[in-house]
């Protein structure tokens, strides 16, 4: 497991944040059940969503306005994309995520 940068009080309910870990871009977003980490990437054209919004649950690309479930990284517009998750769990307020599997030769 890999520690973030960031500890879970350092980010607040309704807030996401951008973060780079082991070499990959991810965005921590917290709610008010719980804490998800997604590749910081729109799934349409890779643009960050770390640049974009959250607002009421809501993530929103900044550049074309693609918008997702921030508890679950579902698609809302358009329905077919969705968020890649990243493995985490909180231990003791620090955030630790699964290293990315690189494909075995």
């Amino acid at each position: 497991m890999l520690e973030l940068p960031i500890t879970e009080a350092e980010l607040w309910v309704g807030e996401m944040r951008g973060v780079v870990v082991g070499g990959e871009r991810l965005l921590v977003v917290r709610n008010e059940e719980q804490l998800c980490v997604y590749s910081d990437r729109c799934p349409h054209l890779g643009y960050p969503l770390s640049e974009g919004s959250l607002e009421n649950g809501v993530i929103t690309c900044r550049l074309h306005r693609h918008t997702f479930e921030a508890a679950s990284g579902a698609g809302i517009n358009p329905r077919g994309c969705a968020l890649k998750r990243v493995e985490s769990c909180v231990e003791a307020g620090r955030i630790f995520v699964e290293p990315k599997q690189e494909p075995q030769p």
